[in-house]
Order: structure tokens, then sequence, then C-alpha cells
């Protein structure tokens, strides 16, 4: 049985894709509003973070034109770099933070959701190891997204 192809499995195009919907339209005094999710963080600062990571895993991987669409350079040529479900993890995550700062609700569907419940579990304490994500209890009867979103300190 042959293996899908890394552009069919890899969960980078959806998360790309709703990062991409998440930012569209960003105004300027969208860019200083607070992201309550990344304490300290502005709408600005994680969408620089976002472009930072994917420009050092471009040259890393020695690309080296600057291309305009960091999303879609890496969807070209990357989807089976070793990097690219720690950054499909980034986009979903901070697309989802981006719409509790800009009041634009996200709704992560059920193939993201499948991603991001594996790779915690899967992290397990290294996730939390340098602090990026302090766990929350979710409520009793929390939805899916809820209990996925608190292993990554998220609160619905």
């Amino acid at each position: 049985m042959s293996q899908p192809s890394a552009a069919v499995s890899s969960p980078y195009p959806r998360a790309a894709a709703l990062f991409r919907e998440g930012s569209a339209g960003l105004s300027v005094p969208d860019l200083d509003l607070p992201v309550p999710s990344c304490p300290g963080w502005t709408v600005s600062d994680v969408v620089a973070h976002v472009g930072d990571a994917h420009e050092a895993g471009l040259a890393d991987a020695g690309v080296t034109d600057s291309p305009a669409d960091l999303l879609l350079a890496w969807e070209q040529h990357l989807l089976a770099h070793p990097c690219t479900e720690v950054l499909a993890l980034d986009l979903a995550l901070h697309a989802w933070d981006l719409g509790l700062a800009l009041e634009r609700p996200v709704v992560l569907d059920e193939p993201l959701l499948d991603f991001l419940e594996t790779f915690a579990m899967e992290a397990g304490d290294r996730l939390r190891a340098d602090g990026a994500f302090a766990p929350v209890d979710p409520p009793a009867g929390a939805d899916r997204a809820t209990r996925v979103l608190a292993a990554y300190g998220r609160v619905v």
C-alpha cells in the first residue's frame, strides 16, 4: 500500500489557510491589539513570530529567495521538512489567537483538532518544557475544541 503524499497528509495546508483567513484584512489599529491567549503579545507580534519562524525554516532548508508569501513558499518546497508539523501547530494556534484578539472566532476543524490532540499527546511533558504552553484545566463537559486548546494553555 502506498503512503499518502505529504501534501495530502500534512496538516500544514489547512493550518496555513486558517491563518491566512484569520490575518486577512488586518488594519493598522488591529496590529496593536493585545492577544489575550499570548500575554504580552500584540497582533503584530503574533504575525511577526509566524513570519520569522517560516523565514528561518526556509533559510535552513536552503530556499534563498525571499518570497512574498512565506506560507505558500513552505507549501511548495517543504511539506516534508521535519519542522513542518511544528509550524502547522504554530499556524493553527495563532490563527485561533488572532481570532480571539480580533473578536472573529476561529473554528478549528476536525482534522486540525485531530492533529493538535495527537501532537499534544505525543509530546507529553515536553510540550511544557520550555514554558511556552501552560496547561489549563478545561471545564467539566467542555467540547473537544476547548479540551484540545487547553492542552496548549488556551482558554475558550
